[in-house]
């Protein structure tokens, strides 16, 4: 029998590597939730306390007030603030229906627990995008 969230998970390339069984706890982890355009999720600086998969929808970024690449079905994004519990870098605002998959500190930290591939992939997403934020502040000043 086929479950909507577990395979909406499956099609996240954060979550291609993982077993059946791991979507499977994966998807017990999560919320999902209907949100609507121009609902801010993440602000810039403020603290973080969860991590969202986006399923459809779409939803605009920020850094430093200045835009970065949109989000869309399949992105993730919070999950530096899931590693560290510091505030946010970025602000993540909804600009289209949107339907989203939630998962907060606690149930972020089982998930990654269970899986060392995920943590790796986890990791390297974040260390991806700090550095991309880096570079584009250097190119600015």
């Amino acid at each position: 029998m086929s479950d909507p969230k577990v395979d909406a998970l499956g099609r996240v390339p954060l979550f291609s590597r993982c077993t059946r069984k791991e979507l499977e706890f994966l998807a017990s982890r999560t919320d999902e939730v209907n949100l609507k355009p121009n609902h801010t999720l993440i602000k810039q600086g403020s603290a973080s306390d969860s991590f969202y998969v986006l399923l459809e929808g779409e939803a605009k970024v920020e850094v430093d007030g200045k835009a970065r690449p949109s989000l869309h079905a399949g992105d993730f994004f919070g999950e530096i603030g899931m590693l560290d519990r510091g505030p946010a870098t970025a602000t993540v605002i909804t600009t289209t229906p949107a339907r989203a998959m939630v998962m907060s500190h606690a149930q972020f930290r089982d998930a990654i627990k269970t899986s060392d591939s995920l943590l790796s992939t986890v990791l390297g997403a974040a260390a991806d995008r700090l550095r991309r934020d880096s570079l584009d502040r250097g190119k600015a000043g």
